[in-house]
């Protein structure tokens, strides 16, 4: 019995010392995170590794601070919808397989099909991802509609940090199509980078400062969240307006949203993650498509003038770093190619948030899910891109010999 206590006794004491040098070892960790500036990493890890993720998802709005996009008086929408059954086996097995939350599809401004996902309802609130950078493009443009901003205008008349060197020739339009110069970085997958801290971090403008353009502007098209949180900056020292109130004035509450929508900030009272965590309804999220379809009208008014959404859906065309001319890519929005039938342009975010658009067919679709097919076709869309819009006008032609 002595001999057994004693082991006991040593056993404890040896997981004890075990315990204490790994407490040591994760306490320099944290406080080395500390000094050297990433602390978002501490700040990251509720939402991903902790919760058996590595990246975010579109269910992670618990762990942001958030600033309200306050509604107006609702506006429901006109329906006559098609059974969920209508779609197709091997198209319900596609949503199925890709972890969708939602598919939506609005015919000539009726809602003609609506399915949700397993833990999915139309109140959910899903976070936009990279969607949110189309609609800190449309506040750019009341701004602009107005006269606030000038698209051709050096950044450096509004935020002069950038008053030098090849920083000086950047212009809010540079910035608008991805063509600034920056080089921010946009991987969520480098924990040290720009996008990591952008994510996570809780002084975004901050961290944004100290960038400034490595090459010359507007001649180079990068894909980088970091213009986007310039287009909120220069939003708001040319206006004063917080983004999310601007948002909610100028298009949210003018479209009839249905329920408040949220915009995730870096910290109290802090400032907008504008290039993401937009969390919303897919029933008001396809109420920007049908806006942009209408091009900037809304049942009779104007909330974005026809110039805007004409330049929106206007290629860059400058090339990217592979040489590639950007026929593409818009202000802020996707574009497919000229040639491609049905022609269609978008809104995307990571893990396949999609609002689509397809004028010729009078259609906007809204896909949201956790998963998307991580390739890219030679248009530079995501596999299964053309799979959403294919679904879509399916359904829109068995609503049609229904009706």
């Amino acid at each position: 019995m002595v001999t057994f206590v004693n082991g006991y006794r040593s056993h404890m004491k040896r997981l004890l010392k075990l315990l204490a040098l790994v407490a040591a070892v994760l306490g320099v960790a944290v406080l080395a995170l500390l000094l050297t500036g990433n602390a978002h990493i501490l700040y990251g890890l509720p939402s991903t590794y902790f919760s058996g993720k590595t990246r975010p998802d579109i269910d992670d709005f618990a762990y942001h601070t958030v600033r309200t996009v306050s509604a107006g008086e609702p506006q429901p929408w006109a329906e006559s919808k098609l059974a969920v059954s209508a779609l197709e086996t091997a198209d319900q097995n596609f949503l199925d397989s890709l972890e969708s939350a939602a598919f939506l599809v609005v015919c000539r401004d009726t809602l003609i099909y609506e399915w949700y996902g397993e833990g999915c309802h139309e109140s959910a609130l899903i976070n936009s991802f990279s969607m949110a950078k189309s609609f800190t493009s449309m506040a750019i443009g009341a701004a602009v509609d107005r006269g606030a901003i000038a698209l051709d205008e050096p950044v450096a008349t509004y935020l002069p940090r950038f008053n030098e060197g090849l920083s000086a020739r950047m212009t809010v339009r540079h910035v608008l199509q991805m063509r600034s110069g920056i080089d921010f970085g946009e991987s969520y997958a480098n924990p040290f980078g720009y996008q990591a801290k952008a994510y996570f971090g809780k002084d975004l403008w901050g961290i944004t400062a100290p960038y400034r353009a490595s090459q010359e502007p507007g001649t180079e098209w990068k894909y980088e969240g970091g213009n986007t949180v310039l287009l909120n900056e220069v939003l708001t020292a040319s206006t004063g307006d917080v983004l999310s109130e601007a948002f909610s004035r100028d298009v949210w509450q003018r479209i009839g949203a249905e329920a408040d929508a949220h915009w995730a900030i870096d910290n109290e009272g802090g400032h907008e993650r504008a290039f993401s965590a937009f969390f919303a309804t897919a029933r008001d999220f396809a109420r920007i498509g049908r806006l942009m379809l209408h091009k900037g009208q809304w049942n009779g008014k104007t909330l974005l003038s026809e110039a805007w959404v004409d330049a929106s859906l206007s290629p860059v065309g400058v090339p990217d770093m592979d040489g590639k001319a950007i026929e593409n890519y818009g202000f802020q929005w996707w574009l497919a190619p000229k040639e491609m039938r049905p022609w269609h342009f978008s809104a995307r975010g990571m893990r396949g948030q999609y609002i689509v658009v397809v004028p010729d067919e009078e259609l906007v679709i809204v896909r949201l899910g956790s998963k998307r097919i991580e390739a890219q076709t030679e248009q530079g869309m995501t596999p299964d891109l053309p799979r959403w819009i294919a679904m879509g006008v399916k359904l829109k032609n068995s609503y049609a010999q229904r009706h």
